[in-house]
């Protein structure tokens, strides 16, 4: 397996976990949304409406993981194209859209983070720490997704490097071999003109 296979594997990796993590925000979000309808059947309406804070931010933070999940699907159908029958430029071009479509989830995922958040701060104003709890697991299981992603970013960064590098010293070798056959067909052209009698400068 190649290096950039590698870093696929990884990355389909985190899509995995991230769908692990859509789950548990959806569970979440429906175990507040019961609390919501549990505390207005009390008439904790204060409490009822703290929670629903935390159950808009939920809402909002499956529609992130689906951002997410397409980020990690263009990233990795990119890093897939790469073959040995590509140029370095090639390769380094297919890295370069890869590393846009990583980095774009990594803001997606930030994103997330703040959003867990906001349904924190709506968990505590309703002093409800069973849903603060839950929340909290939510946080550690984006900001580890966070962390692994983050991983792979550096990794394709460090192929990208290494690929640009590969192309700027095929490029110099070409450019000298160019520069030594212009030097023989000069050196063949002026040995011609003596043979026929003429000077270089003539």
């Amino acid at each position: 397996m190649s290096r950039t296979e590698e870093i696929s594997t990884d990355v389909k990796a985190v899509s995995t976990a991230v769908d692990e993590a859509r789950t548990r925000a959806e569970e979440t979000l429906e175990y507040a949304r019961g609390q919501i309808e549990l505390s207005y059947e009390h008439g904790w309406d204060g409490v009822a409406q703290s929670i629903s804070m935390a159950g808009e931010a939920l809402e909002k933070i499956s529609a992130e993981f689906d951002s997410a999940q397409t980020g990690f699907e263009n990233a990795t159908s990119t890093l897939d194209e790469i073959n040995e029958q590509m140029s370095t430029t090639e390769v380094a071009e297919h890295l370069t859209l890869a590393l846009s479509e990583l980095e774009a989830t990594q803001n997606v995922l930030e994103a997330a983070v703040a959003l867990v958040d906001e349904a924190v701060q709506g968990a505590e104003q309703a002093d409800h720490n069973a849903l603060t709890s839950r929340l909290s697991g939510l946080r550690e299981d984006i900001e580890s997704l966070f962390e692994r992603l983050a991983r792979s970013r550096t990794d394709t960064e460090g192929e990208h490097e290494q690929a640009e590098n590969m192309g700027e010293e095929k490029r110099q070798e070409d450019d000298s071999k160019n520069r030594e056959q212009d030097k023989d067909e000069n050196t063949d052209n002026d040995g011609k003109k003596r043979e026929n009698g003429s000077s270089p400068g003539n």
